[in-house]
């Protein structure tokens, strides 16, 4: 009877458990975001006037206005300036850059362009790690003292936010037909997202 219940159990389980993550990640990022936009709004709307869900719709909408007004090309021009005048603060500019350098990771159009590849690590005992080349043309105070050409690849960390960015000669990784998306699923569960038949197929085309 114990087995019988338990193995359903576990079945519900495994079922419900990612269900109920995703809408709590999803709902508290969403009140977050509502909070403050209706923080925003509450030096000029009497509190009867702002709504459950006031925040978030003023938080889209500009967005939505930022996003339409960089498309013209002087809005753009204008941003580049400030940027170059911001750029002149040391911990200004090493903050900026390292969010906007985060924020681009979520950009499709730069994602097409960093190729996932399988860094080779069996002379460390480790087999091979998944990784995502990030930058290709390092300083040249760095591949000057390599008789290799360096690039940067980005190793995620399994089920964890972080990771590490090693410097390795670009001989020693090997392209997989990959998304950037589907190599960060790979790694950041482990592995455990991928079907053996696709992980396998994918690594025999670049054979």
């Amino acid at each position: 009877m114990k087995k019988f219940l338990l193995k359903p159990l576990l079945k519900g389980s495994l079922v419900v458990f990612p269900v109920i993550i995703t809408i709590w990640v999803i709902w508290s990022l969403v009140t977050w975001i509502d909070g403050l936009g209706r923080k925003t709004l509450e030096p000029f709307l009497l509190d009867h006037l702002i709504f459950p869900g006031a925040g978030l719709i003023v938080v889209i909408a500009i967005l939505l206005a930022v996003g339409l007004l960089f498309q013209f090309n002087y809005i753009n021009w204008i941003f580049s300036q400030v940027e170059k005048y911001l750029m002149k603060f040391p911990l200004v500019k090493t903050v900026y850059s390292a969010m906007k350098d985060l924020a681009g990771m979520f950009d499709n159009k730069q994602n097409k362009d960093q190729q996932v590849v399988l860094v080779n690590m069996q002379n460390s005992g480790l087999g091979y790690l998944v990784g995502m080349i990030t930058n290709t043309q390092l300083p040249s105070a760095v591949n000057n003292q390599q008789a290799h050409k360096l690039v940067a690849v980005y190793l995620p960390m399994s089920y964890m936010v972080g990771g590490y960015t090693i410097l390795i000669e670009k001989e020693k990784v090997k392209p997989v037909d990959w998304s950037f998306e589907e190599a960060m699923r790979f790694a950041l569960t482990a592995g455990v997202s991928q079907k053996p038949e696709d992980f396998a197929e994918k690594i025999m085309q670049k054979s």
